[in-house]
């Protein structure tokens, strides 16, 4: 079984335990099991508390395509390539199915957070 959180360096990349229940960040892509983004929240965006269960199926998805491993966010072509340098090291979703709702559009607004989805049939 691979650790949750792998030590690289002084941080740590956020590996999803296992292949089951499976969910994707509609914000950033990153991908943990319900059970990671129940336990640890969600490591990216501060203002969506995932530990709470409602809001965890709101803002994550479980239809996602395509998965990448970024470890080195400041040395990795793969992390400028997605637009995810800023994020913590992890395994991120290429895309993913679902859009955020307006409520949650108008909080990561209010963070300063530009929201773009990740899905490709509901980009403009």
């Amino acid at each position: 079984r691979v650790p949750a959180k792998m030590a690289l360096a002084g941080q740590y990349a956020v590996v999803p335990h296992g292949e089951r229940k499976l969910r994707a960040c509609m914000v950033t892509g990153l991908v943990k099991t319900e059970e990671q983004w129940l336990r640890d929240g969600n490591d990216n965006i501060d203002c969506f508390d995932t530990t709470d269960r409602e809001l965890m199926f709101e803002v994550t998805s479980p239809n996602f395509e395509g998965l990448v491993a970024m470890m080195r966010p400041d040395d990795s072509w793969v992390a400028r390539w997605q637009g995810i340098v800023k994020f913590v090291p992890g395994c991120y979703a290429l895309r993913v199915r679902g859009e955020l709702s307006s409520e949650h559009q108008v909080t990561l607004q209010e963070k300063g957070i530009i929201y773009s989805s990740l899905d490709d049939d509901q980009a403009s």
